[in-house]
């Protein structure tokens, strides 16, 4: 398969392990783009980490890693990434601004010896900072939009020469903060935004930057994509927890639905 989409980790907030997420898997947020020769990484949480692996064995030498933003679940896996470790991969990160520190101050601090036993600037690949903005990785185009979550966290949309797809893992859906959104991933042919939450657990986390059914069903049938895909799960949820979720939800949308697991693959059009 030469153009596709694996997602390494669809887990939110923090990675679990155990007989009950068997099905779903545990590892935090981390998905492969691939088009041909063409390769783009979003997020570096716990998924991240058998990607690496391999990437070395298929001699991968140059990566284009997106972040979403800077929460933990998010970029963990990231000092275990293996190419960081090869001095002839150049890593080109793509990453938010902070709060008064730029992209590579915050992952000094990542690195910092309290931390990590490794320095970022000891690491032998060639690592190069950029800011968010429209970037083209070989045939794919991807476009970064401001999401609605805790500080400042993009959401993405990958256009191939067939298709594109939306990608919005941190994103609590509010009538006042949607319709830019609504613009950007308008007749996505595959849109892959999270619903974290039931209704009744987002009633005691409104403002924590996710969504339950009631905020996203509306949301999704407005921008109409041909597909949807569920990722980012709350750690809480096992997979009995995701099946009956995914029934509800089914039922309840006209969009094909799918909650997604990790090592899938989905197929794109070459």
């Amino acid at each position: 398969m030469e153009h596709y989409l694996k997602f390494w980790g669809t887990r939110g907030s923090c990675p679990v392990s155990g007989p009950q997420y068997s099905h779903f898997g545990g590892n935090t947020s981390c998905l492969e783009v691939r088009y041909g020769e063409d390769l783009a990484i979003i997020d570096a949480g716990t998924g991240i980490l058998p990607l690496g692996n391999q990437l070395m064995e298929e001699g991968v030498r140059r990566i284009h890693l997106f972040f979403s933003h800077m929460h933990w679940d998010h970029l963990i896996g990231f000092p275990f990434f293996k190419p960081l470790y090869c001095p002839d991969v150049e890593i080109r990160i793509h990453a938010p601004q902070g709060k008064g520190r730029s992209p590579k101050e915050l992952f000094e601090q990542l690195f910092a010896e309290e931390f990590f036993p490794v320095k970022l600037a000891d690491l032998p690949a060639r690592i190069s900072f950029h800011p968010m903005e429209t970037v083209r990785v070989g045939n794919l185009t991807v476009e970064c939009h401001l999401a609605h979550h805790v500080y400042t966290t993009y959401c993405f949309k990958i256009t191939t020469p067939r298709e594109t797809i939306g990608y919005a893992s941190d994103n609590e859906v509010e009538a006042h903060s949607r319709g830019g959104l609504v613009g950007f991933f308008r007749e996505s042919d595959l849109l892959i935004h999270e619903m974290q939450y039931t209704e009744e657990e987002h009633l005691g986390r409104r403002g924590w930057g996710h969504s339950s059914a009631k905020e996203v069903m509306p949301f999704i049938a407005e921008i109409g994509p041909k597909r949807w895909i569920v990722t980012h799960h709350d750690p809480c949820h096992t997979d009995a927890d995701l099946r009956r979720l995914s029934e509800e939800t089914r039922l309840k949308t006209r969009c094909p639905v799918e909650w997604i697991y990790d090592g899938a693959v989905i197929e794109l059009k070459g």
